[in-house]
């Protein structure tokens, strides 16, 4: 009858390394998908919307990256044009205090529907990187080896 049990566990250093090392390349390599979505629906918006009278519209977009954590990312396509709102959605009939028509303003859906189809694509590029084949995990192999 054995008095103890010895075990051996052969390789755990190094295969805990290397799946942080694969892990650390999806993480970058969505980091990266989420900034170019972000920037091409930033200039695809700015390209669709009128130069106008001032230019603010197109010149107000921006990308914003925020800071959130060492493993989650965020960016925002934001624009500081006070009327993006009135453009995008349009109004009513409007008048003035005195009754004076002032029309209607068509709505240009330009920004949702750019958010919808990059957002979409975003997803897309995700699911392809998450799905990838993990690399081979070096040479740190766990496995146990022991004696009764």
């Amino acid at each position: 009858m054995a008095d103890r049990i010895s075990f051996t566990f052969i390789g755990g250093d190094r295969f805990v390394v290397d799946l942080r090392q694969w892990r650390g390349r999806l993480l970058e390599e969505a980091r990266q998908a989420a900034k170019d979505a972000a920037e091409h629906m930033a200039s695809s918006v700015a390209d669709q919307w009128p130069t106008g009278k001032t230019g603010n519209l197109r010149s107000s977009v921006r990308v914003m990256t925020e800071a959130t954590g060492a493993d989650t990312f965020q960016f925002r396509v934001r624009t500081s044009a006070e009327h993006a709102n009135l453009y995008e959605y349009g109004t009513t009939q409007r008048h003035t205090k005195r009754g004076g028509n002032r029309g209607v303003m068509p709505k240009h859906p330009v920004w949702v529907r750019s958010a919808i189809d990059y957002r979409a694509r975003f997803t897309a590029k995700v699911r392809e990187i998450v799905s990838s084949a993990e690399p081979s995990i070096g040479s740190g192999r766990p496995d146990v080896t022991g004696s009764l």
